[in-house]
């Protein structure tokens, strides 16, 4: 009987301990559950949900603000693109057919996919038993403009989606890049730096919301896009300032070339061009690498670090960020402090005979035999430097010196953009300004500034006396047409009288007149000017030199002031290089976009404008088809930008006026009815072989009327419109002459 009761006490022990270790390890397991409830309970859960709801969150894109010229006329606007995205997990769902008919059809729109890798994403790994791509999101190809992403929705493909973004666009390539800058990484250029925090906008965000028992919503918060800028920029004005630029760059060769045309009265920047321009849509690339063979190999055998320095470099403004001794420029100032100190009168005269000692420096004057006895306005309008010496010294060195600091050097102008240089250790101080100093900087050497610190000053001399802030930005407007900043008309203070500015301003018509200003006279027209040629860096040098011309009309009244720079030319030889072509041209191509009658003499002198004007509608959503007949009818000629025939963008804008002859820029994309359609090419005053090659090299048949040995006069379908591809192209020749064009218009 003992033993069994052992026995049965040993039983009851061992299902004891077992139900004890159970008991054991199920409240540690329930321990531990109820510890990653309580301790990460939120953070597993919130990762469940975006486990499984991840692939519907997307962040909807701003559109930029755009950037507009004073005209309402587009310098740079951001668009909706696409960024074409695969899921392979839903693609691997689908039949083969529609898998294949995916793939195949991503391959023939886009050549740089390839079709084995995409065959790859969806393939079952055997050893996992997934796929190997198993995801929801894949970008394959960004920034699809929308037309082609609508062709690609209509063929209704099977795991792929489309991510709405947004793309930059600057439709003038060129145009004004130096004042429009762009943002790359942390480097913020131009007005897209100064102006950013109004522009950027601000994301929207797509995505499902869990709520518990509630299952999921669909959250949805719309973008807001930026504010919209508008520049003082004149469209018209800097497409004549940059092809002035472009002209002497290309025929002088400097290391700077650059225009700029401002109101004198209010500080509005109406153009500013520069040289080493580059395309605001690609500006990592110098224009040169595309067009110069020897170029290109050139910068691609440069190190990352060279090609940013000379990135950087081209990127800036040479107007903003560069000094210089300003030469000649610089002498109506200190006439002016002197006049306004009363030390002289207009009247007061002085002798120049060729050459002067100065505390044992010999100072010469351009004339070497000497201008002899001339007065204010004749030293102004012979630039003569033993004159200007003769006034800086009644003057005195402590004055020059204030009013250099008031006309603006020496100190930044405040202009709204990014970059303008601090010249404060470039100038003299008071206590450095020696005789000898008193003598160089009256004529504007020893000193520098920069080209927008000396066109600002001297519209002070022109304008009344008033320094005024020069700005590039006029207000700024946000998506419901209110405006959020305003740049007005601010002078920052008067530096001399009404009455000293209005005799400088009517004396400095005698430099055009009969002084060294002649070249830019335009018969009828009232102009004011002053010339400069300016020695640079280490006088034991004669090779360095800048060149200018400040100019400005009407003389009496004066709306417009341009200052052209040609600095460092090559190869300089007196006489030679000179402002005064780009600086006529420009002000007789303002003249005639303004349609400024004349102002002298107007019985006897014909004016330059024409009236030949004609008033260009708004072409915008039309088809190319029937604007470049009526363009043609009109006597304009036209340029067509991008594929298709819906336009989408022009310059100039609709219901503006434009002389006969005048360059119309239609921006074009395919609609839903272009689509498989190609773009005729221009072959206007090309030759039979050339057109013909030009042509079926596109895919069009060609017939012809008139000799072979002619070149064609006219097409049809005219050029830039989007038609079949293999359709008869009908070119009419004529005899060649010597009048007739030797490249295609347009192009």
């Amino acid at each position: 009987m003992m033993r069994k009761s052992t026995a049965g006490i040993k039983a009851k022990s061992k299902f004891a301990f077992i139900l004890f270790v159970f008991m054991a390890v199920f409240v540690i397991f329930l321990g531990r559950v109820v510890y990653l409830k309580v301790v990460h309970g939120e953070e597993y859960e919130a990762a469940a949900k975006n486990q499984q709801i991840n692939r519907y969150d997307s962040v909807i894109a701003a559109n930029r603000g755009s950037i507009l010229d004073r005209n309402e006329q587009v310098l740079a606007i951001s668009t909706a693109v696409y960024n074409v995205v695969l899921d392979s997990l839903v693609l691997a769902e689908n039949k083969e057919e529609e898998q294949e008919k995916t793939l195949t059809t991503l391959c023939q729109y886009f050549p740089e996919l390839d079709y084995a890798t995409l065959k790859g994403y969806i393939t079952v790994n055997p050893a996992t038993g997934k796929i190997n791509l198993p995801n929801h999101w894949k970008y394959l190809v960004k920034g699809v403009d929308r037309s082609l992403k609508e062709e690609l929705e209509a063929l209704k493909l099977k795991g792929v989606y489309y991510e709405q973004t947004s793309k930059r666009a600057y439709p003038l390539n060129t145009l004004g890049c130096h004042l429009l800058g762009f943002i790359r990484g942390d480097s913020h250029w131009g007005i897209e730096g100064q102006y950013n925090d109004y522009m950027v906008g601000t994301p929207g965000r797509s995505f499902i919301l869990y709520e518990g028992g509630k299952g999921v919503t669909y959250q949805d918060y719309p973008a807001q896009d930026g504010d919209t800028v508008i520049t003082t920029i004149d469209y018209t004005i800097q497409q004549y300032a940059e092809e002035v630029v472009a002209e002497t760059a290309t025929k002088w060769p400097s290391e700077n070339v650059a225009a700029i045309v401002m109101d004198p009265n209010t500080g509005e920047v109406l153009a500013l061009a520069e040289s080493n321009s580059f395309d605001l849509n690609d500006p990592g690339t110098p224009l040169q690498a595309e067009s110069n063979a020897e170029f290109k190999t050139a910068w691609e055998a440069k190190t990352s670090q060279e090609q940013m320095e000379y990135l950087n470099n081209m990127w800036k403004s040479f107007s903003i960020s560069n000094t210089y001794e300003p030469g000649s420029i610089y002498k109506p100032l200190v006439a002016a402090a002197a006049l306004e100190e009363g030390v002289i009168t207009p009247s007061t005269t002085f002798y120049c005979s060729g050459s002067m000692d100065v505390s044992g420096t010999t100072i010469r004057c351009h004339l070497r035999s000497g201008h002899g006895t001339i007065n204010v306005e004749e030293i102004l309008a012979q630039s003569c430097n033993m004159g200007i010496i003769q006034i800086a010294q009644k003057l005195g060195a402590e004055k020059l010196y204030r009013y250099q600091m008031e006309f603006g050097f020496g100190q930044k102008t405040g202009i709204d953009l990014p970059g303008e240089v601090d010249a404060a250790n470039l100038l003299h101080s008071l206590s450095a300004i020696g005789p000898t100093e008193l003598a160089t900087i009256s004529f504007g050497q020893t000193f520098n500034c920069t080209t927008i610190q000396i066109i600002t000053a001297f519209s002070a001399l022109i304008n009344g006396g008033n320094v005024v802030q020069p700005h590039v930005v006029s207000q700024v407007i946000d998506q419901k047409g209110d405006v959020v900043f305003e740049n007005k008309p601010q002078v920052i203070r008067q530096v001399i009288s009404t009455k000293t500015s209005d005799y400088m301003r009517v004396a400095l018509k005698a430099t055009v007149e009969r002084g060294t200003g002649k070249k830019i006279q335009i018969p009828g027209y009232s102009i004011g000017c002053k010339t400069g040629t300016a020695e640079q860096g280490a006088r034991n040098r004669d090779d360095l030199w800048t060149l200018t011309h400040m100019a400005y009309f009407p003389a009496e009244n004066p709306k417009y002031i341009v200052l052209t720079v040609i600095n460092l030319p090559e190869g300089y030889a007196d006489g030679v290089q000179s402002t005064a072509p780009m600086t006529k041209t420009l002000i007789e191509k303002i003249i005639k976009y303004k349609n400024l009658e004349p102002t002298e003499g107007a019985e006897e002198v014909a004016p330059l404008t024409t009236n030949e004007t004609v008033e260009i509608p708004d072409y915008v959503g039309s088809s190319t088809y029937n604007v470049v007949t009526d363009l043609d009818s009109k006597e304009l000629n036209y340029k067509v930008v991008g594929t298709g025939n819906a336009i989408t963008n022009q310059v100039p804008k609709g219901n503006t006026k434009v002389e006969k002859g005048s360059e119309i820029i239609l921006y074009v994309e395919k609609s839903s009815e272009d689509s498989g359609k190609i773009s005729v090419p221009n072959v206007v005053g090309k030759s039979y072989h050339d057109a013909t090659t030009a042509l079926t090299e596109a895919g069009f048949e060609v017939v012809f009327e008139g000799e072979t040995q002619g070149i064609v006069s006219s097409q049809e379908p005219k050029y830039g419109v989007s038609v079949e591809k293999g359709i008869e192209v009908k070119i009419i020749l004529s005899p060649k002459t010597e009048e007739t064009p030797n490249g295609a218009q347009g192009e």
